[in-house]
């Protein structure tokens, strides 16, 4: 298709008059040919477009988000830059930047134990199998080994646990000093006996779970039964990890959005097994005619959805990349590494809910001001003491000590002014905010710090994640990614690195030429393309 017209969620229609945004020019992907080509953001009835401009293909967009406002103002307060993204070709596969994600991704078969319609990272959806032998993984593992320090990897797929050799993948990766977690539909976790012996591995699990309605399973993932087979797993794990996991939920408008506050009394009922909580939108990455939904779901539909789960409170969103201006301040207190610290202002998105022992209430509950007042006046001294923290970390235990003073110095005023300190303190007020002090400059965890003075208990950080959507990938998100999929290059035979959005668009050509080089597992040899188990079963 060519000339201006847009691709919608469901729909053809013609472009109508907008208003660009200044200074949004950047590169991302024709939703045709698929070639990097220049694009814009415009705003149109209250939404954000993508508009692209392809030589070949003509002009094509496609809505990023539902409310043009909130994404703007994660702009303002991120004091966002477009310079900051420029030089980013798209090129991912070969331009040899190197992002230095503190994430990585690792697809370990296309397998699954489910046939979503969602899906097209599996066996039906690509056409062949993928299941490289173990050399090939721990080839990769020995060399993350080597990075200081080895970056966290989550087993991706497909279902990893469909691995006949998942077990000695896991104790590879701890011979190699790198951390694992396992993002996992946990079908094969109801299985009690094959759960403990994958809690005993010490590994942390993501675990797929929708809501507590059967039909979003019948419609999202082909089959209601799997629900019971979830809820068992979830007994399972809690029964046999002594470790705390991850719960992520997709969601869709006009599919499960009735159900997040079920969603979070859930959540809040396991609140010892999982300690966050992720939303990752629907995302329309299938063929025409395979899956169809009623309404596409930005991350700022996702972050409406989850606010009216709260009423009477009032949740807020922020840009989770914010945490990289604080992170310097957090060092000096032992927070090394933030998982999303730095990331593009329209990337994740996160919120902070606590437990007051009957039900999780968000942060502000405990504020006196919204954190919209709040954190552009946080982003503004953090900037400006930033470097002097940062060069204090790097010194003696007192230049340690001072960064902490001056730490304090900086937020202490703002934070104190913001908090109410009638709802979150046990005891004496004043007395309690001496102890937590004084336990901050001896060197004691903030979270405990707070377990043990406050009504601010089991902190759970929601967050949501733009997953894969290569229809609004663009240069300035992909420059800052923190996150990347993980494999060795079939030309060059070394690990190689594509940040994480854009896999999408180079995994099946890269699982064929990986699965030609380097063969498959004996296993997935002698029994070929499995047929897909039922769900049912």
């Amino acid at each position: 298709m060519s000339g201006p017209w847009v691709q919608g969620p469901k729909r053809t229609r013609c472009i109508m008059p907008e208003a660009k945004i200044a200074g949004s020019d950047t590169r991302s992907i024709c939703q045709h040919c698929r070639e990097s080509v220049p694009a814009e953001h415009l705003i149109r009835d209250g939404g954000v477009y993508l508009k692209k401009h392809c030589a070949k293909c003509g002009d094509s967009e496609q809505l990023i988000s539902a409310d043009a406002a909130r994404w703007q103002w994660k702009r303002d307060v991120y004091q966002y830059e477009p310079s900051m993204g420029a030089g980013c070709s798209l090129y991912c596969d070969s331009c040899g930047h190197d992002h230095k994600p503190r994430l990585l991704f690792m697809d370990l078969t296309n397998r699954c134990n489910l046939n979503c319609p969602i899906c097209l990272a599996n066996i039906p959806g690509m056409g062949f199998e993928f299941s490289p032998p173990t050399s090939y993984f721990e080839r990769i593992f020995v060399e993350l080994g080597k990075r200081t320090p080895p970056p966290r990897v989550e087993l991706f797929g497909g279902e990893p646990t469909m691995r006949d050799d998942l077990f000695e993948l896991i104790a590879i990766a701890k011979r190699n000093n790198v951390p694992v977690s396992i993002v996992t539909n946990a079908v094969k976790l109801a299985d009690e006996g094959f759960c403990q012996k994958l809690c005993a591995t010490g590994v942390d699990f993501l675990v797929a779970f929708d809501g507590r309605d059967p039909a979003t399973y019948r419609r999202m993932r082909g089959t209601e039964v799997i629900l019971e087979k979830k809820l068992q797993a979830i007994k399972n794990i809690e029964k046999h990890s002594k470790r705390k996991h991850t719960l992520v939920c997709t969601l869709a408008r006009d599919l499960n959005d009735k159900g997040m506050r079920d969603h979070f009394a859930f959540a809040h009922e396991h609140r010892k097994l999982f300690r966050r909580l992720f939303f990752i939108p629907l995302t329309e990455m299938w063929e025409d005619g395979r899956y169809e939904t009623r309404v596409m779901t930005t991350p700022e539909d996702v972050e409406h959805i989850l606010e009216e789960a709260f009423p009477g409170e009032n949740l807020e969103f922020f840009p989770a990349g914010l945490l990289g201006y604080v992170l310097p301040a957090l060092r000096l207190f032992g927070t090394e590494r933030i998982r999303f610290a730095g990331v593009h202002p329209n990337c994740e998105s996160a919120a902070f809910v606590f437990s007051d022992g009957e039900k999780y209430v968000p942060l502000t509950h405990f504020l006196k001001r919204p954190l919209h007042d709040l954190l552009p006046e946080l982003v503004t001294r953090a900037k400006r003491v930033n470097p002097r923290l940062e060069q204090l970390a790097r010194g003696g235990w007192f230049s340690r000590l001072r960064g902490r003073l001056l730490v304090l110095r900086t937020f202490g005023g703002l934070l104190l002014g913001a908090a109410n300190f009638k709802k979150i303190m046990k005891g004496s007020r004043f007395f309690g905010v001496l102890k937590i002090l004084g336990g901050l400059m001896i060197g004691r965890r903030f979270s405990e710090q707070l377990r043990k003075h406050t009504h601010i208990q089991d902190g759970v950080p929601i967050v949501i994640l733009p997953f894969e959507e290569w229809h609004s990938l663009e240069s300035g998100r992909m420059k800052r990614c923190s996150s990347a999929f993980v494999y060795l290059d079939p030309e060059t035979d070394e690990v190689a690195f594509t940040p994480f959005c854009m896999w999408c668009l180079h995994r099946r050509e890269m699982f064929a030429k990986i699965a030609k080089r380097y063969g498959s597992a004996p296993w997935a040899k002698a029994s070929g393309a499995a047929p897909v188990e039922a769900a049912a079963k």
